[in-house]
């Protein structure tokens, strides 16, 4: 319900214009409006009224036979049948407000819940993707597999330095510095320590001489790495135990396990390996099954710290990632980040992102699925919208405008009849008309794709 100050209103009629669901009129020069008793749903025979998230009621005219009983009970006689359609009910949609060109209307003062922390931190071991080579030496020396590459092309050099490690007569190195890496065939002892030792098969041996292949494509800026954050999120999802976070540090049990030992004999937590609650948790899919392995869960991050001094580069460490709950400037309200968050710590509240830090565990999701890159991330990791659909409903829209007016990419507009429908051909399925709809008269589907 938006309010009136008496005070101030002059009874001008510019929030009755305004309103596009005529739940305003002007008595003795004062705005009255609904007051969103919610009566009218009550006593709906056909359920055709219903509350939207903003605290407002709409009608869905595909249920509506125009009864008139929501009229019978409106307590401020605000109800009316005109043109075949029922209205007068606020739906809380706000145009009125700046309508109103002397401020006398306003919204009811909100009552936010209170939270404790003003910031979230998630400590782990983090990269400084500008210092990171992408050789991959840390995920070879990773014991849980919880880093992965998005690309490295097996049987070529990526600078590793394995068998700079293990060459017992320093006979492997650049010839100028940043350079490919060669074998100095007048030191090398031909002990194929270097060819046995290598994890990307690098190195070729043939005739008593030894080469290593190199890339032909840029190792830097193709390859992406993506590690487990220890967000936790699958701990929390793990029914049996089998996850568990012991002081700070995620731990795997497999005796615990539903899909692993199982010596508790309890039953499956999902139908395959691929559906664990586990599994579909972690943001970053890094989280799997592998049944030949002893360990049969890879993917989590152990905190061991064996991967920061096999990083001859520094870019891995342990670290607190902190988030303030800042939001970018191009944030467009879209409500992606609020649909994904696994925690519900996010909503969008008087047009902007809000935070809950009680409850955020800066998996990051939101940061990655948010398609206009508004929210910060330390993961390269990134779903992209590839597809979708978009439609309005136009047996529920009230013809706000509020669509219209956050739409960034000028998708909606009316049509040749006056209703407003969306041009798929602009629209990139963002959902910032859905949000900011408050009759609940558009739907978006979209597919996402991972990407590194």
């Amino acid at each position: 319900m938006f309010l009136s100050n008496p005070g101030k209103c002059q009874g001008s009629g510019d929030c009755v214009d305004a309103c596009p669901t005529d739940a305003i009129r002007v008595e003795d020069g004062k705005a009255k409006s609904c007051i969103t008793c919610g009566k009218c749903e009550q006593v709906c025979p056909n359920k055709a009224i219903f509350k939207n998230k903003y605290g407002g009621y709409v009608v869905d005219r595909t249920k509506c036979n125009l009864c008139g009983m929501c009229a019978k009970v409106c307590p401020v006689d605000m109800i009316r049948i005109k043109d075949g359609k029922i209205m007068g009910l606020c739906s809380n949609c706000g145009v009125c407000v700046p309508a109103c060109k002397i401020g006398a209307r306003m919204a009811p003062p909100s009552r936010p819940e209170p939270i404790e922390n003003t910031e979230v931190s998630r400590r782990s071991i983090t990269i400084n993707h500008e210092d990171c080579i992408e050789c991959g030496r840390c995920a070879y020396f990773c014991p849980s597999n919880s880093i992965k590459f998005s690309y490295i092309e097996p049987g070529v050099c990526t600078k590793c330095d394995t068998c700079i490690d293990v060459c017992p007569r320093n006979a492997i190195g650049p010839i100028e510095e940043g350079g490919e890496y060669h074998i100095d065939m007048t030191k090398c002892a031909l002990c194929y320590k270097c060819l046995i030792e290598c994890p990307n098969d690098a190195i070729v041996a043939n005739h008593l001489e030894i080469e290593i292949k190199h890339p032909e494509y840029d190792v830097e800026n193709d390859t992406k790495m993506v590690a487990c954050m220890n967000c936790n999120l699958c701990a929390d999802a793990c029914p049996n135990d089998g996850l568990q976070l012991i002081d700070g540090k995620l731990r795997y049990d497999v005796g615990y396990c539903s899909l692993g030992n199982n010596e508790n004999g309890v039953e499956h937590c999902a139908e395959d390996y691929a559906h664990a609650p586990c599994v579909s948790a972690c943001p970053q899919g890094i989280l799997q099954f592998v049944p030949e392995s002893k360990i049969t869960l890879e993917g989590l991050c152990v905190s061991c710290g064996g991967c920061i001094p096999q990083c001859k580069y520094g870019a891995r460490k342990f670290s607190n990632t902190v988030w303030d709950g800042e939001i970018k400037p191009q944030c467009i309200k879209c409500g992606i980040c609020v649909e994904v968050c696994p925690k519900g710590a996010l909503s969008i509240e008087d047009g902007q992102v809000k935070v809950n830090f009680d409850e955020c565990v800066l998996c990051e999701k939101c940061a990655m699925h948010c398609p206009v890159n508004a929210i910060p991330k330390t993961t390269p990791m990134k779903m992209r919208i590839t597809n979708g659909y978009s439609m309005i409903n136009n047996n529920l829209c009230i013809n706000c405008g509020l669509c219209v007016d956050a739409c960034v990419f000028n998708a909606i507009s009316p049509d040749e009849d006056g209703n407003l429908s969306i041009n798929n051909d602009h629209c990139i399925y963002c959902g910032a008309c859905k949000t900011a709809c408050p009759a609940r008269a558009i739907k978006i589907q979209r597919d996402f794709e991972a990407t590194i």
